[in-house]
């Protein structure tokens, strides 16, 4: 079993140097039911990190192409990167404790 927790919780605290890939890897990787339950709840947390901080620098790339930085307010974007910076933050800490919790 030490193992198997090893694993799943390679995949939570993987968050803070290579999110996404890791899960994957270890869910494909791994006929461990316990290890998959485990990959596949941190890449659903992780995914939330990836596309909101994708969606802002998509929306960041969108508002300098067609000039609409200009147009719309400042506060609308730190708004935007505050509420991207809050969802990383929370899944961090989510992950941090859920590696923590696989040894319990």
């Amino acid at each position: 079993m030490k193992n198997e927790q090893l694993l799943s919780a390679f995949s939570y605290i993987s968050i803070l140097f290579c999110p996404l890939i890791v899960p994957i890897v270890v869910y494909f990787a791994q006929k461990d039911d316990f290890v998959r339950f485990h990959a596949k709840r941190a890449i659903i947390g992780q995914s939330i990190v990836v596309v909101s901080a994708l969606f802002a620098i998509f929306a960041m790339l969108i508002g300098g192409v067609t000039g609409m930085i200009e147009q719309v307010p400042n506060m609308l974007l730190v708004i935007g990167f505050g509420i991207t910076t809050f969802i990383s933050i929370v899944v961090s800490i989510w992950s941090i404790v859920m590696t923590v919790r696989v040894f319990h």
